[in-house]
């Protein structure tokens, strides 16, 4: 070989590495989220200390909660049962972590609402039946009610962390246990029909959820 032909090959060598390494660089940067914003609510009443689940003057009340960000369509999810989430859930696949968003429109006439998020919650794989429990429902209390106001007409977002959620995890199943039950609030859990990973992240295009399936038009 002369020359001029080591360099050319050098030259191309190289090249490829370069693409191969830009390749593996962007597959990699693609295969996870940064974090979601969510900022300290204000507590604008702590629990009383004998927290009463029949007892709403008990509940921490917040206010100045996180709200969904204007470029993010809605995931509703359908459920097992048939029925459809009221909320919509979008999956922040992080390195050290997953976050499930719960984004909910406040009623315009609904400006006081109790809340609460359960242990025991996971984000089940669909293929393996492996359970990544909640870690923590960020800012906010688990297993405990608590109050969000002065947001009415707003789309808020409720942030809970999980376990990371390795790259071979590729459908996923949102599994909200059940808690004790009081007036306006059944306590009753759900889970979701399987999903992939890549429609409830943050830039995925939202699914049409009205039909299940796409049937004949009959005249």
């Amino acid at each position: 070989m002369n020359y001029c032909h080591l360099t050319s090959f050098i030259l191309i060598a190289a090249a490829t590495m370069l693409t191969s390494c830009k390749t593996a660089q962007d597959i990699s940067a693609s295969a996870y989220d940064e974090c979601p914003e969510n900022k300290q609510p204000v507590l604008e009443r702590p629990a009383w200390p004998n927290y009463d689940l029949h007892d709403d003057r008990s509940f921490a009340a917040f206010s100045h909660i996180q709200t969904k960000p204007a470029d993010q369509p809605m995931h509703h999810l359908r459920c097992e049962d048939g029925s459809i989430t009221q909320g919509s859930i979008v999956l922040y696949r992080c390195k050290d972590a997953t976050y499930l968003c719960y984004d909910w429109q406040v009623p315009t006439e609904q400006d006081w609402f109790f809340w609460r998020m359960t242990s025991g919650s996971a984000i089940i794989d669909a293929d393996t039946g492996d359970r990544y429990l909640i870690q923590s429902h960020e800012h906010f209390p688990l297993d405990q009610c608590f109050w969000i106001y002065g947001q009415s007409g707003e789309t808020i977002r409720l942030v809970s962390r999980y376990p990371p959620l390795p790259l071979s995890v590729k459908r996923v199943q949102i599994y909200e246990a059940s808690g004790e039950s009081r007036r306006w609030l059944t306590g009753t859990g759900y889970i979701t029909e399987p999903v992939d990973v890549e429609e409830l992240r943050p830039h995925a295009k939202a699914k049409n959820l009205r039909s299940k399936t796409s049937g004949r038009i009959i005249l």
